[in-house]
């Protein structure tokens, strides 16, 4: 008898707590991504972009789930409510018409890439030669300035590495690559990049990334701040050098109107040596045009903490760190550069 009326007990919490959502769990939220490595890419791939998101709405306690999908079916099964959301997206008039948008947490730079030897001192694809072939990415939000520049052929492709593909096999001239992305190239396969590919200084087209979710997704705003505030402090701690696996970013951190360089130990080590002299900080939303703290000397930011030389926040940095960089980026562009 005791044990039919704890059994009965028992089923009845179960129903209330069904009944008032006290044990509902939120189910995850449902992103999307295209394959773009090594910001997005498929589970068990290098997918920095989805890692950034992933831990800054996991601060707030929000789950996600992701989905990587050519871009073109992403957006279509997302105006058709098969996701809440996109991970990383460049916003444009049409796409704010049902979705709401993250404040930046990246910036894409992107730069002109050709074949070895060729010119790519252009400031914008309307320097171009009259008749080249640009490679661009299928449904990808490029400005104006690219789309409509009448003086190129615009040839487009499923993924950056398929226009990359497509310039090293003489069918385009030339194509858009994030900064970020050349960067690794060069320092992860130097030998063939060097011998293959030529890249410019100037950015051609420049694009915030963000997260964003439908409109009509339960309290997309509130989720939307709260991602915000975290990825400001993510950065301000160096988790978001961890992340992007950037051993120095430079940004405004105390809203003081100069730049600091930021790095986390985990990320950096004295071996990378002083960011100021060797110009080894990479700048979030900067373009770079001119270094931290002009005119003055510069502060450092490590694990959070300031540092006002170099000196100090050397001493607070490892001897030496096992970057898995290499590891990370071999899956992006690069392995194009393998087939030539």
């Amino acid at each position: 008898m005791l044990v039919r009326f704890a059994a009965v007990t028992c089923s009845v919490f179960v129903l209330l707590a069904a009944a008032f959502g006290a044990a509902a769990t939120p189910p995850p939220v449902r992103l999307a991504a295209d394959e773009w490595p090594p910001f997005t890419d498929v589970e068990g791939k290098p997918r920095r972009a989805l890692a950034l998101v992933e831990a800054g709405l996991r601060r707030s306690s929000v789950r996600t789930s992701f989905s990587v999908l050519k871009w073109t079916s992403l957006m279509s099964l997302l105006g058709r409510g098969n996701f809440d959301g996109v991970a990383a997206i460049w916003k444009t008039p049409e796409r704010e018409q049902t979705l709401l948008f993250s404040k930046p947490y990246f910036q894409n730079r992107l730069v002109l890439v050709a074949r070895r030897g060729d010119d790519v001192s252009a400031a914008k694809v309307a320097e171009l030669p009259a008749g080249k072939r640009l490679a661009l990415t299928n449904g990808y939000g490029y400005s104006p300035l690219v789309t409509g520049a009448a003086n190129v052929k615009l040839v487009h492709y499923d993924t950056d590495a398929d226009c990359l593909r497509a310039v090293l096999a003489n069918q385009a001239d030339y194509l858009l690559l994030d900064e970020l992305v050349v960067r690794h190239l060069f320092k992860q396969y130097p030998d063939k990049a060097q011998k293959l590919i030529s890249y410019g200084q100037a950015a051609l087209d420049e694009h915030p990334l963000h997260l964003a979710l439908r409109k009509d997704y339960p309290d997309a705003a509130a989720i939307l701040a709260n991602f915000d505030r975290n990825v400001t402090q993510m950065m301000a701690d160096g988790t978001y050098n961890v992340l992007l696996d950037v051993p120095w970013i430079y940004m405004d951190t105390d809203q003081d109107g100069d730049l600091e360089y930021v790095a986390s130990s985990r990320a950096a080590g004295r071996a990378d040596g002083d960011p100021h002299v060797t110009h080894g900080g990479y700048p979030v939303f900067d373009s770079g045009a001119h270094a931290p703290n002009t005119g003055r000397a510069p502060e450092y930011m490590i694990d959070g903490k300031s540092y006002n030389t170099w000196g100090d926040a050397a001493n607070s940095l490892q001897r030496d760190t096992t970057s898995s960089s290499a590891e990370m980026y071999k899956y992006s562009t690069g392995f194009v550069l393998g087939e030539f």
